[in-house]
C-alpha cells in the first residue's frame, strides 16, 4: 500500500468525510474549521469555532460535526461541546448539547446507524483538564426528534471512534484501554486488543470486513482481520487520528504529536492506495 502526503503545516485534523463532489472535508480541531481537499488544495469550508472532532455526511447534505468546545491556546471561547450541524453553505447551527439529560462534554466521533439513529462517542473529562469535574466515557445515541439515551458508560477508557460494519453491528475504539469493541446483544466485547504502542482513534471498514484503524502513537494505521487479529501496519511516521474511504482510496488525518497546543502547525492530510474497497456508510439526517 502506498501513500501520499497532501497536505502538511495544518493545525489539528480529525475526522475526514467525502462528499458526493469529490472534496473531502476534514476538521481542524485547533483552529475551529471545517477545511476542504479538492484539486490537489486545502480551502476553508466552514467555522465552526471550538474544537470539531469528527465529521459525517447525512443524507440531507449537510455534515454533522462533534464539536468537542473550547481548546487551550486557540482563542475561542464560543464554541458549546455537543452535536452541530454545517449545511452545504456553511451555516452552522448547534442542534444538542445534552442527551436524555446528560450534559456532554467531549462529543468525540459520528455516525449514522441502521435505525436512522445518529450514534456518537462521548470522550468525557477524565483526560480532559479543561473541566473540573470528571466524567467518564460514554456512548450516545440520538434520533430525528432530538430524543435519545445514553447506551453505555465506559469509565477510564476515553471512548474515541465509531463505526458499523458490514453486518450493521456497533464498534467502537477505547484509546487508553488500547482496545476495540462492539456491542454484541446490548453487551460491550473486545473485538480487538492491541499493545500499548497502539492507541486507537477513528477507524473505516473495507467491504471484506478488514477494519483500518487510525492508532495514533504507532505512527499510521493498523489493519485488522474480520476475526480482530492484526494484519499490518501502514506506516506514515505521524500520528494518525482519523481515516475514510472513497473506493480504494483510505484518506487519513494526521499530526506529528498527539500532545500539540493550538498554535501549533504540525498537522498533515494523506492518501494511501489501498488493496481494499470501503464499506459504504449507513445514510441517515437529524
Amino acid at each position: 500500500m502506498s501513500s501520499t502526503l497532501l497536505a502538511s503545516g495544518l493545525g489539528f485534523p480529525e475526522g475526514p468525510v467525502v462528499l458526493a463532489d469529490g472534496r473531502i472535508v476534514f476538521c481542524d480541531g485547533n483552529t475551529g474549521e471545517l477545511l476542504a481537499y479538492g484539486d490537489g488544495r486545502v480551502s476553508p469550508f466552514a467555522r465552526t469555532g471550538g474544537s470539531p472532532w469528527g465529521t459525517v455526511l447525512g443524507t440531507d447534505g449537510a455534515i454533522y460535526v462533534t464539536q468537542g468546545g473550547n481548546v487551550p491556546g486557540s482563542g475561542d471561547t464560543s464554541a458549546i461541546s455537543g452535536i452541530q450541524r454545517v449545511s452545504p453553505d456553511g451555516k452552522v447551527e448547534l442542534l444538542f448539547s445534552e442527551v436524555a439529560g446528560y450534559q456532554l462534554y467531549g462529543p468525540n466521533d459520528l455516525a449514522f446507524g441502521p435505525d436512522g439513529r445518529l450514534y456518537f462517542t462521548e470522550s468525557g473529562t477524565e483526560q480532559d483538564f479543561r473541566f473540573d469535574v470528571r466524567i467518564p466515557g460514554r456512548l450516545f445515541a440520538v434520533d430525528s426528534s432530538g430524543a435519545g439515551e445514553m447506551l453505555l458508560e465506559r469509565p477510564g477508557v476515553y471512548p474515541n471512534g465509531i463505526a458499523f460494519d458490514a453486518g450493521q453491528r456497533l464498534y467502537w475504539t477505547e484509546s487508553m484501554a488500547h482496545r476495540i469493541c462492539r456491542l454484541d446483544a446490548g453487551e460491550p466485547v473486545t473485538f480487538c486488543q492491541l499493545s500499548d504502542d497502539h492507541v486507537p482513534d477513528g477507524m473505516a471498514f473495507a467491504a471484506d470486513g478488514r477494519l483500518f484503524v487510525a492508532t495514533t502513537v504507532s505512527g499510521g494505521v493498523t489493519v485488522i482481520s474480520p476475526d480482530g487479529e492484526v494484519l499490518a501496519e501502514i506506516a506514515l511516521g505521524e500520528h494518525a487520528t482519523n481515516c475514510a474511504f472513497d473506493g480504494s482510496a483510505l484518506y487519513v488525518a494526521a499530526t506529528r504529536s498527539a500532545d500539540i497546543e493550538a498554535s501549533e502547525r504540525t498537522g498533515s492530510f494523506w492518501r494511501v492506495d489501498t488493496d481494499a474497497t470501503g464499506l459504504g456508510l449507513i445514510g441517515g439526517q437529524l
